[in-house]
């Protein structure tokens, strides 16, 4: 039976200026597998080269692919080719070992065999150390360079400047004018989504013909090198940790004027000013987390919208009454071009006419209340038996506490009393044989009956609460209080449930939960069930409960439903009703008077309530007239 073979192929750090090193490697590999007549299955190229194994996701493939049955033999160069650390060498072998597999270097005619461990591996640090050399080197010509005021190293991606054949640096006047606008937007008061909008709205695009998104706009924006200011060496590779790490600011080298101006450093400095006081005035307190990835909700890459298929993204407000720190839910389309009904816009897009653009009307989602409905769906669907959850716990608890509870302390304390007690008949025969005076001993004899009379209490106070178990039982009550109100079975039936989720598509009424039953049946990618089957999905009707507006409308249709059942009914009764405070009942009210749909006939407590039918106003503009 022929012999399956894949070939895996990768420039090494040296080749890397050759531009076909790794079409002819590919070449090698194949001709290899021809020639031993083995059948090619496939291929894992890696154009990337690097150290480890992090990033080169052919590599990877082909280390997930050693545990499925798709190949007999690996053939590669050499073991370079793989990698050039130690420990990934040895985890590759180890794999390798175990699957059954067998790994072909053509370079040397030969199969690696574990008779080989030892030579592999001193061959995997000698590579490892010509690379950590090799890394020093670079970052020590980097260093010098930019310790000298060298050259300016500018990627293909630096927009707005272009780099000559002589290494200087030029404007792409087309751009500039493009980052000049983006700086007057900003210093005019306008933040980063709203500048994508307007540049998308003037028809302005990147270099790769999409809009501009919000990070590339703060990142032009906090770059001095648009007002001609080159800061060197704020990031280093370190080759140990495999990161690329930020470098402290007084270590940084700074260049002011070393490329031309695309900005006046007022207009710069106006701009990013203007972001930091954005900035401070949204986190006055420092309430919020600020920066990449920090504290990432379980809803994260979960949430598109129903109506435009946009995702949801996380953002964070605080209620005007109170300064509450609010999680809400929205549609990347409303926070790109806001709403399709300009009333009811965000304020920033409202000052910009926008042509061409169609905004979303989608539901915002106010996060603690989507998670109570996910709490909800999660118990009704996996049917928790919440008693027995509980009482589980709580017994588990409870041997764990008893186990715990005050018996180390006891005995640290009964160490430290027998260990004063030993001080002190010591003390005692050091007064006796003459070796310390009457005055020393009674000093230290007084503070040594300080600690045993305060270290005695201690214990018998231990002992006693011990004995009584009275600390232990208000403690267990207090964990089975918080066990049973404060929702912990349903947050965690809830966060088992969102693993198994593929998406959530909103809609401004209803749900539609797609569940992965590959994941929820521990399956590999490649026996993936397809997500739009019925059974996978889950719809969620939850009416008015994200719109807020039409939720306020319909707790009116709900007084209007009381004041009709019983007329002589108070704002405290519908307060109470409603579970709402009394003011607030009494801003609805008003807000009901105000429309015209209700009046009170009557003074004081003997009047009663009138419900008035949309097309019946005569009566309205009478009571009014007569009020």
């Amino acid at each position: 039976m022929k012999l399956r073979a894949v070939i895996y192929a990768r420039c090494s750090t040296e080749e890397e200026s050759q531009k076909d090193a790794l079409v002819k490697q590919v070449e090698e590999a194949k001709e290899c597998v021809c020639q031993n007549g083995w059948i090619f299955v496939d291929s894992y190229v890696e154009s990337r080269s690097g150290t480890t194994t992090k990033g080169r996701n052919e590599y990877n493939r082909l280390y997930e692919d050693l545990s499925k049955d798709r190949f007999d033999v690996i053939v590669i160069k050499s073991q370079d080719r793989l990698m050039r650390n130690t420990k990934d060498w040895y985890l590759f072998v180890d794999r390798l070992v175990s699957e059954q597999k067998r790994l072909y270097m053509y370079i040397d005619h030969k199969f690696y065999s574990t008779d080989d461990a030892l030579i592999t591996g001193i061959k995997a640090i000698l590579a490892e150390e010509y690379s950590r050399e090799l890394s020093k080197k670079i970052n020590n010509a980097h260093k010098n360079r930019q310790q000298h005021n060298g050259t300016v190293l500018l990627t293909s991606h630096t927009y707005g400047y272009r780099k000559l054949k002589d290494k200087s640096v030029v404007i792409e006047e087309k751009e500039a004018v493009i980052i000049r606008r983006v700086y007057e937007l900003c210093a005019a008061g306008f933040g980063s989504r709203t500048i994508c909008t307007i540049l998308q709205n003037e028809g302005i695009f990147n270099r790769n013909g999409n809009p501009f998104n919000d990070s590339s706009i703060l990142r032009i924006i906090h770059n001095p090198l648009y007002k001609g200011t080159v800061v060197m060496n704020q990031r280093h590779f370190d080759f140990e940790t495999k990161k690329t790490v930020k470098v402290p600011k007084e270590q940084q080298y700074i260049y002011e004027h070393k490329v031309p101006a695309i900005v006046s450093e007022e207009l710069w400095e106006l701009a990013n000013q203007e972001i930091s006081r954005r900035a401070m005035l949204k986190n006055i307190d420092n309430s919020f987390k600020i920066g990449r990835n920090r504290g990432k909700s379980q809803l994260s890459g979960k949430l598109f919208c129903g109506l435009c298929g946009n995702p949801y993204y996380r953002r964070t407000r605080r209620r005007y009454k109170d300064g509450t720190v609010i999680y809400e839910w929205k549609c990347k389309t409303y926070l790109e071009t806001g709403r399709n009904t300009s009333t009811t816009d965000r304020p920033q897009i409202r000052k910009v006419h926008l042509e061409h653009f169609q905004g979303c009307d989608n539901v915002h989602l106010q996060e603690n209340t989507l998670f109570a409905l996910l709490e909800e769906i999660a118990s009704a669907k996996y049917q928790t038996d919440r008693e027995e959850i509980v009482n589980s716990m709580l017994e588990m608890l409870q041997k764990v506490l008893q186990q715990k509870d005050f018996q180390p302390d006891i005995e640290r304390y009964q160490k430290v009393r027998e260990k004063l007690m030993e001080q002190m008949n010591k003390l005692l025969d050091k007064l006796l044989e003459g070796i310390i005076s009457n005055e020393v001993y009674q000093h230290k004899q007084k503070e040594l009956e300080r600690k045993l009379q305060e270290t005695s209490e201690r214990l018998e106070e231990l002992q006693r609460k011990s004995a009584s178990g009275n600390v232990l039982r208000d403690r267990l009550h207090r964990i089975e209080n918080t066990i049973r109100n404060g929702g912990i079975v349903e947050k965690a039936t809830a966060a088992s449930m969102l693993e198994e989720i593929d998406r959530i598509m909103v809609y401004p009424d209803f749900l539609e939960i797609h569940f992965s039953l590959s994941r929820m049946l521990g399956l590999d990618e490649k026996y993936e069930i397809p997500l739009d089957q019925p059974d996978n999905v889950l719809r969620v009707e939850y009416g008015h409960l994200f719109n807020y507006r039409k939720k306020k409308k319909d707790e009116r249709e709900i007084i209007i439903e009381m004041m009709r059942a019983e007329p002589r009914i108070t704002a405290k009764g519908i307060a109470e009703k409603l579970g709402i405070s009394l003011s607030g009942a009494n801003y609805k009210i008003k807000a009901l008077k105000k429309e015209g749909r209700i009046y009170f006939q009557g003074k004081g407590g003997s009047g009663q309530w009138m419900v008035l039918d949309d097309n019946d106003k005569t009566g309205c503009e009478m009571q009014k007239e007569t009020l």
